[in-house]
């Protein structure tokens, strides 16, 4: 008897395959034309995406079709649904798209949506890693925060290649990591303080500002003095906005504060005149009318002003944590009000 049964499941066993991969008429002229919809628009084409995700498996050879798309949001649109579908079939034609498509985009859909894939038991991490090293760097960014976020269990070691011979995006999206990082587990961020400091003379002024941003997190003390330390050094103004932006970031900002928002406002750069403008009456609740783009004498007229009242005021300005201002004696008490402006 059960050498019968496993003769007819032999004989049945092509039947039984064709039966499971038969797909309705109806069914199968619904994938083709969500199909062809995949590369209606930029994003319009998100419906049929779900809908061929919901049909599953037999909307598989359509979508591995709709990889060779001349349109780029077809493809991926595509790439999207066969990793949440997870067929095997899909894998290899999505690590093609991967490794050969023209569209950065697209190749960035490619290794961020492995992770579909990875759920399923593949081993991807050898994909994403070659993807770290894409021509685009956009496409390493979204294979770092693949790995940041899945669990990659290399993460250390990756990190500390990207942060001492990454290409600039990458090394921005690692030290974004970072400082995101040492709110979580501060003690786990500052062990990459030594590279991330080294960063702040990178060639990418956006590096050192994102640098110069993650130092002034993960340091214990002594923010205020390295932020000071750091303005005679670095002319740029992309790396002045950072440094004046970060003063906010010290929790107990020293009086002398106010001589670096002084600074900012003497800038040959009208943004930077202007945030220091903005960060000098909203830490000292004081304003004098200081317009970043007026003529120089002007604003050396308002400069003045300011320097003035701050040698008047100096000594007497208390730093209030909950309202982040210096304030004068009494000032809180009579204009509540208007301090947490």
């Amino acid at each position: 008897m059960a050498r019968l049964l496993l003769i007819l499941l032999l004989t049945l066993a092509p039947l039984l395959h064709a039966g499971e991969a038969a797909v309705p008429p109806d069914v199968a002229d619904r994938i083709d034309v969500l199909a062809k919809k995949l590369g209606d628009g930029q994003y319009g084409s998100q419906g049929a995406c779900q809908d061929l995700i919901g049909i599953g498996e037999p909307a598989v050879p359509a979508l591995i079709d709709a990889l060779k798309d001349r349109r780029p949001q077809a493809r991926w649109w595509a790439v999207a649904a066969l990793c949440r579908i997870g067929d095997d079939r899909g894998y290899a034609p999505v690590l093609q798209v991967l490794q050969n498509d023209e569209s950065a985009f697209v190749r960035s859909t490619a290794v961020y949506y492995l992770r579909h894939f990875h759920t399923k038991g593949k081993d991807i991490w050898p994909e994403v890693e070659k993807a770290l090293g894409d021509k685009d760097g956009e496409v390493g960014r979204w294979a770092l925060r693949l790995m940041m976020e899945d669990g990659y269990p290399k993460l250390d070691e990756v990190l500390r290649k990207v942060l001492k011979q990454g290409n600039s995006e990458l090394q921005s999206y690692a030290l974004q990591h970072l400082r995101e990082m040492g709110e979580r587990n501060a003690g786990q961020a500052r062990a990459y303080l030594p590279l991330v400091k080294e960063l702040i003379q990178a060639k990418d002024e956006r590096v050192r500002y994102d640098a110069i941003h993650t130092t002034v997190v993960l340091l214990e003390k002594g923010k205020f003095q390295f932020l000071n330390g750091l303005w005679m050094q670095d002319k740029s103004p992309i790396v002045q906005e950072c440094i004046l932006r970060c003063v906010t970031l010290v929790p107990d900002p020293p009086v002398d504060a106010f001589e670096l928002f002084i600074l900012g406002l003497e800038s040959e750069d009208e943004k930077v005149r202007d945030i220091a403008a903005k960060l000098l009456r909203k830490a000292y609740k004081q304003y004098f009318g200081f317009n970043a783009k007026g003529l120089l004498p002007r604003r050396n007229e308002a400069i003045k002003k300011w320097r003035d009242w701050f040698a008047a005021n100096r000594d007497q300005l208390e730093w209030h944590p909950d309202l982040r201002k210096f304030l004068l004696p009494g000032q809180r008490d009579r204009g509540k009000g208007d301090a947490t402006k």
